[in-house]
């Protein structure tokens, strides 16, 4: 990947400048390094699987990955690119342990680089989207239902870890500023998620319908009276699917979906036109 893919949001900037105001610059600098390197652990794998890669972005608290790939591809591919951040702080670790019995890192700097290494590797496994352990969570959910469910219900469980995780802070930590910014920023993230859920099913059905691939087969059964909506929420990820209509015989995915796009309500209205 590209460097140039790679943008800085206005409020890392921001959060540096306080940084160096506040006499923690090092720690910003080595928080920086260790969530630029997990993030192009992601774009890596992502690259070598054929993702077509938008930008990574750097926030003060994270990164975000945006591809063109809307859940159309493979779960053990977005597994790979999910674990591929974490996996990352294996070698940062080797490396800093390396360099400090090498001598080119005193111990006061390993002993910080390994505890920000450690935090951030824990609070990013938190099942909490957008973070890798909310897109675990998803992807196992997306696995054992359809993918409009899953969706849905991997945000309603991340506000409520989100929740949950905030109230063990307050009681438990003195008032941190950036818990308090990285927990409203996750907050304002979900709900966008939330608002845009029936943009990313389209994305997510022409990712099928422009792309298709070669799946397990999965068996599903309709009736005439069925919403074509409702049929297409049935979708699962990891599958093709084949339906079985009364008195009707078998409709490929494609079918249905050329229907859904053509702007059919219900099933009954796909046989007018079926060649």
């Amino acid at each position: 990947m590209c460097m140039n893919n790679v943008r800085i949001h206005p409020l890392t900037w921001l959060f540096g400048a306080a940084a160096a105001a506040t006499g923690l610059f090092l720690e910003a600098i080595c928080i920086g390094l260790i969530l630029l390197i997990h993030e192009l652990g992601h774009a890596g794998a992502a690259k070598a699987m054929g993702w077509r890669i938008q930008k990574v972005e750097m926030l003060p608290f994270g990164g975000k990955m945006e591809t063109d790939e809307h859940a159309g591809r493979p779960l053990l591919e977005e597994w790979l690119v999910v674990l591929a951040g974490p996996f990352m702080h294996i070698p940062m670790l080797i490396i800093s342990f390396l360099f400090l019995k090498a001598g080119w890192m005193d111990a006061a700097l390993y002993e910080l680089f390994f505890e920000l290494n450690a935090v951030i590797f824990l609070f990013n496994l938190l099942p909490v989207l957008p973070l890798d352990g909310g897109k675990m969570l998803q992807l196992i959910l997306c696995a054992i239902q359809p993918y409009f469910r899953a969706y849905r219900q991997s945000i309603f469980l991340s506000f409520a870890a989100l929740l949950l995780i905030m109230g063990t802070a307050v009681i438990t930590l003195p008032f941190y500023l950036q818990l308090l910014l990285t927990v409203s920023y996750i907050a304002v993230q979900l709900l966008v998620m939330w608002k845009e859920k029936e943009v990313m099913f389209i994305r997510f059905l022409t990712a099928r319908f422009y792309d298709p691939m070669s799946m397990r087969l999965l068996y599903l059964s309709l009736l005439e009276t069925d919403r074509l909506l409702d049929a297409v929420r049935s979708f699962r990820r990891n599958r093709t699917h084949r339906f079985q209509v009364n008195r009707h015989g078998e409709l490929t995915e494609e079918q249905l979906l050329q229907s859904f796009f053509e702007g059919k309500k219900d099933v009954q209205d796909m046989f007018e036109n079926i060649d």
